[in-house]
């Protein structure tokens, strides 16, 4: 007889297959719910499982960890459903937990400025920066997207690269300014030099002070180094990333831009998901409230 630690692993070998990042989340997720409620046939878990397990991670854990952890049970026990096994614990019954969306505030372009303004110029790492920063602000790609873009995908007599969507896998292309294209053409000569030491194929890379340069920047990387420049300028509020694509989004609303101009810009396959990043914060709204009252 299969224990639920055999069906774990089983699961996990098919979900591998095709989504390898994502079982190794899921087998910390599964494991726990193991550890909460026992390792036992998987005919034998019921609801009173669930409910225990998610008392646990209420406990512990934060809206948006708690309900990753809810899709992971409900997703395994659908697997074997659809298999036809007599699960007590109907997946159905798997409720998700409601949260609020998270916020990511638009950065302005005022603050974009700011930003750039306090990066020097005149060292590697300071000009790889801009050129990241800069490609932000005039894409709206994921920082994950930028991060994954290799050297041969930069031409240098073009403004444009296509890149894999993150989230689809689809192909799109992404376009820069002639202004960030500047940058881009004084870092390529050093980024190739470079190349010839440590081989790397990523555009931008990272320098660990113990271990020299890294094969590719991290994502976490550009999260504090942006960190940083908001610091330096004087911003006190809280712009990571995200926010770059969520001001590229803001502004093209602002220039009146088509709505599927900007999903297509932003890779996103349901328009649903653009008309959330075209949000009016509560700034915006009241700026444009009173234009409106003054011109009526």
């Amino acid at each position: 007889m299969y224990f639920m630690n055999q069906y774990i692993k089983e699961y996990l070998d098919w979900k591998g297959t095709y989504a390898s990042r994502a079982s190794v989340s899921y087998r910390i997720w599964l494991e726990r719910f193991l550890e909460v409620c026992g390792d036992k046939p998987i005919e034998k878990y019921d609801i009173g499982d669930f409910v225990k397990y998610k008392h646990w991670l209420e406990t512990r854990f934060k809206s948006y960890t708690l309900q990753f952890a809810t899709i992971v049970i409900k997703n395994f026990f659908q697997y074997y459903k659809n298999q036809n096994y007599a699960c007590r614990l109907v997946p159905s019954l798997i409720k998700l937990p409601r949260i609020t969306a998270k916020s990511h505030r638009a950065i302005t372009e005022e603050e974009f400025k700011k930003i750039v303004s306090t990066i020097p110029q005149n060292e590697f790492i300071p000009l790889r920066n801009t050129v990241l920063i800069r490609m932000l602000w005039d894409t709206g790609v994921r920082v994950s997207e930028l991060c994954d873009l290799d050297l041969t995908q930069i031409d240098e007599n073009r403004r444009s690269a296509i890149i894999s969507t993150k989230k689809t896998g689809k192909n799109r292309i992404i376009v820069w300014s002639e202004e960030t294209h500047y940058y881009l053409m004084r870092y390529m000569p050093v980024r190739l030099e470079l190349h010839n030491i440590n081989k790397a194929t990523a555009l931008f890379v990272g320098w660990h002070h113990n271990k020299g340069w890294s094969s590719r920047l991290a994502t976490r990387s550009v999260q504090r180094e942006i960190k940083e420049y908001v610091n330096r300028a004087g911003i006190n509020e809280r712009i990571t990333p995200h926010s770059f694509r969520h001001g590229w989004a803001h502004k093209r609303r602002d220039q009146n831009a088509p709505l599927s101009f900007i999903q297509r810009g932003l890779g996103h396959q349901n328009p649903v998901s653009t008309f959330i990043y075209e949000q009016y914060n509560d700034l915006e709204f009241e700026r444009n409230a009173n234009s409106y009252l003054k011109a009526a």
